[in-house]
């Protein structure tokens, strides 16, 4: 059973690793050879073969083989909509996997057998599964990179074709849509070019939502068509705007417009373009407020939930900080009092920012008050969280976070470490030790995961900290990161002062000094608690 415990867990703290470098890499080849690494690493395989196919109709391209690669067992993959594994009695491909990606596309992944010839476990088959789920994670942060380049080069297109429209110069640019700005629009244009008179239509598919005449109606069945009459038109918001100028005047009488004329009514429509889209870009801009003003509103609730002032622990020194990078951050920490005198201790960090993160979080604090009410096992609550943020989050959010019980008179620790990174505990003696049992983070998989917790005691002059990952991923100008350089363990064994509170600012010092000027890219949070 320890084993399977140690096992267990090394797989955790390497899903940990992987869904850090997976999410780092940028095109297909280089995400397949990364998790080509991780599969041979943790399964010990003797080849992985990882091929991709853009959809059910396109065939396989081969993302990476090993030097015993073949393309005999393509035929094997099955292309729908659920995930196909299944075993291949054949000298060198054991398992064959067709993985659904959310773009219609497909991976198709061939695994040779085990290097100990063993056959594979239950075991390695609920591992697979996970790491199947962040390559497939990995695969949708690639999707939302390439989207959010094409939106990018997108609005700056956007913005150098309304610089271009507004350099025209013409104040009708600055006026809202309006019946009365239509008609002194073709009244001005009119004067431009001579026209003796003007019509505007505006259609949505086949039908005439709007239809002016300067200076009276007319019928223009015959001179539509004809050398007297010359058109622009420009579509906006899946409507089509046509202008019409008729019958240019001059001493001589009615003659043809020239190029000249074309070209002030282009312009013309150009600015009644621009004053569409000012309006329009208004309107979006006024929504903007609004929906700043409402994340404004969530981040003050959110404070909320991160507690102003923690519980007096006799015999106990406590302190804590929390610095989201935005209105509304993923992270969380709480003490909460139990009604048998023991205290429970929580941190957590949501995979992403931002609206989502912080309704998990809610969700998080909500459930773990609930069951923390009554009576419970540490293990079964985190296989409920566990549940519970699954149904709550999408594919791509969950929560990886430590759980902790403390009995302040004896000092018994229990913990369950839910994917989060290794909390630490210094030890009288300046050992230091981590804090690692426990499971997947929440939300991750639906599966009733077998979570482990540990105890172990907290003696006077024992020191436990509790931190995400935005501690020890914090960066400096160079890419660097602050556990890279600085080690936080180190930081915690060879800093002691008299108070938590004092800790707690020491090491958002140390951590300032490190980044310097450069900007925080994930949230700060921390919890430190020592014994007397």
């Amino acid at each position: 059973m320890q084993d399977l415990i140690d096992r267990l867990s090394f797989q955790v703290n390497s899903l940990q690793e992987g869904f850090e470098t997976l999410s780092r890499v940028n095109n297909l080849p280089e995400l397949a050879k990364q998790f080509m690494h991780i599969l041979r690493g943790n399964l010990l395989l003797t080849d992985v073969n990882i091929y991709h196919k853009a959809s059910a109709h396109k065939p396989w391209q081969e993302l990476y083989t090993s030097k015993n690669g073949s393309d005999d067992h393509l035929c094997h993959f099955r292309e729908d909509k659920a995930l196909r594994i299944h075993h291949i009695d054949d000298a060198r491909i054991k398992i064959c996997i067709t993985q659904p990606m959310i773009d219609q596309s497909f991976f198709g992944i061939l695994l040779g057998r085990k290097l100990d010839h063993s056959e594979f476990t239950n075991v390695d088959k609920i591992s697979l599964q996970i790491f199947l789920q962040l390559l497939d994670n990995a695969y949708q942060s690639i999707l939302m990179r390439r989207k959010e380049k094409e939106l990018i080069f997108s609005l700056n297109h956007r913005v150098l074709q309304l610089n271009g429209l507004i350099e025209s110069g013409l104040e009708i640019s600055k006026l809202q849509k309006s019946s009365t700005l239509l008609y002194l629009a073709l009244e001005r244009v009119l004067a431009l070019t001579n026209a003796s008179r003007a019509m505007f239509r505006v259609k949505n598919g086949r039908s005439v939502t709007e239809k002016f005449y300067y200076p009276t109606p007319f019928k223009t069945k015959f001179i539509e068509n004809g050398k007297h009459c010359i058109s622009t038109e420009f579509k906006f918001m899946e409507q089509k705007y046509s202008f019409y100028l008729f019958e240019k005047e001059s001493r001589k009488g009615v003659i043809p417009f020239d190029a000249t004329d074309q070209l002030l009514l282009d312009a013309f429509a150009r600015q009644i373009h621009v004053s569409l889209e000012n309006r329009h870009l208004y309107e979006q801009s006024l929504e903007m407020q609004r929906i700043d003003q409402e994340i404004s509103v969530a981040g003050a609730i959110q404070k909320k939930l991160i507690p102003e002032h923690l519980p007096l622990i006799e015999g106990y020194d406590m302190a804590g900080i929390n610095i989201p990078t935005k209105h509304v951050g993923g992270d969380y920490y709480d003490c909460i009092p139990l009604k048998d005198g023991r205290y429970a201790f929580i941190i957590a960090d949501v995979s992403g920012k931002g609206i989502p993160a912080a309704l998990l979080v809610s969700t998080l604090q909500a459930s773990l008050h609930a069951y923390l009410d009554g009576p419970f096992e540490l293990p079964n609550l985190a296989q409920t969280l566990n549940k519970v943020i699954y149904n709550a989050a999408t594919m791509e959010k969950y929560i990886t976070a430590f759980l902790a019980i403390l009995e302040p008179q004896s000092g018994v620790l229990e913990s369950l470490n839910a994917g989060h990174n290794p909390i630490y505990i210094a030890r009288g003696n300046k050992k230091i030790e981590e804090l690692k049992t426990g499971g997947i983070p929440f939300g991750m998989m639906a599966v009733s995961f077998p979570y482990q917790s540990f105890k172990t005691v907290l003696n006077p002059g024992d020191r436990l900290l509790l931190y995400t990952d935005g501690v020890t991923e914090a960066m400096n100008e160079n890419e660097e990161e602050y556990d890279d350089i600085i080690s936080l363990s180190q930081f915690l064994k060879r800093t002691n002062p008299p108070s938590a509170n004092d800790f707690i600012r020491m090491l958002m010092d140390d951590i300032n000094q490190f980044t310097g000027n450069t900007p925080l890219t994930d949230d700060i949070t921390a919890l430190y608690l020592s014994r007397k």
